[in-house]
């Protein structure tokens, strides 16, 4: 997620080790250079959610890695709560987690990321910035939500998604909870999910935003979003 205002470009998350370039691309490509980078906000300390952040970090040193107080640990690393190979036990068996596993090893997420300038944000980091963090733990300790003031939108990382890979894929896209598998508390995280504000578009960690229209949740595309 990029976000853009007078004080520099701010992204929510940044993937993969094997994002990195995507990510600075999606800066440039947003009409932006990625030296007005200025401050990484993160939703919580997965590798699929802060593996980019090192690299960006050996390219622009001066950039802020924010989040919550109670996910410093996650996203400093090395050591995190994340799932394990014994967490996906059997169901290993099953073709679409064997893709995503394959999938998921090849972005490097197997890596033992560490983000030791990671630093707890306070209210002042928000200020002006139409950003309100959302708490969500469960998924992880601090799992945190972003609310994006005055636009009924809500950046949710894992708290909730849309549809993950290891989902039929004939699931269609509609808010729900990622397999519990990858979740530390499950039954605190759905307490946090039924918990955030009720948002009119959900831009998830995984799966397509969704708009909901009426009673009905809409995928949007390309084309919905211009």
């Amino acid at each position: 997620m990029i976000l853009a205002g007078r004080d520099g470009v701010s992204l929510i998350d940044a993937g993969y080790p094997a994002d990195s370039a995507l990510v600075v691309d999606s800066i440039r490509i947003s009409g932006y250079d990625p030296s007005e980078l200025k401050r990484i906000f993160i939703t919580h300390g997965h590798v699929d959610h802060v593996g980019g952040v090192p690299e960006i970090l050996k390219r622009y040193p001066e950039v802020d890695v924010l989040v919550a107080a109670s996910e410093i640990a996650n996203v400093q690393g090395p050591d995190r709560e994340q799932v394990t190979f014994t967490d996906i036990g059997g169901r290993v068996a099953s073709l679409r987690v064997i893709r995503w596993l394959s999938f998921a090893v090849a972005s490097g997420g197997l890596a033992r990321v560490r983000v030791p300038s990671a630093r707890a944000f306070t209210a002042a980091d928000f200020q002006n910035r139409g950003l309100r963090p959302v708490c969500a733990p469960g998924h992880t300790e601090g799992s945190t939500a972003y609310e994006l003031l005055g636009t009924e939108a809500l950046v949710t990382g894992d708290a909730i998604i849309t549809h993950h890979a290891t989902q039929p894929s004939r699931w269609e896209a509609r808010p729900r909870m990622i397999p519990a598998y990858f979740t530390s508390d499950p039954d605190r995280a759905f307490v946090s999910a039924q918990a955030l504000p009720r948002a009119r578009l959900i831009l998830p960690g995984h799966g397509p935003a969704v708009r909901r229209v009426g009673n009905q949740w809409v995928p949007l595309t390309r084309k919905r979003l211009t």
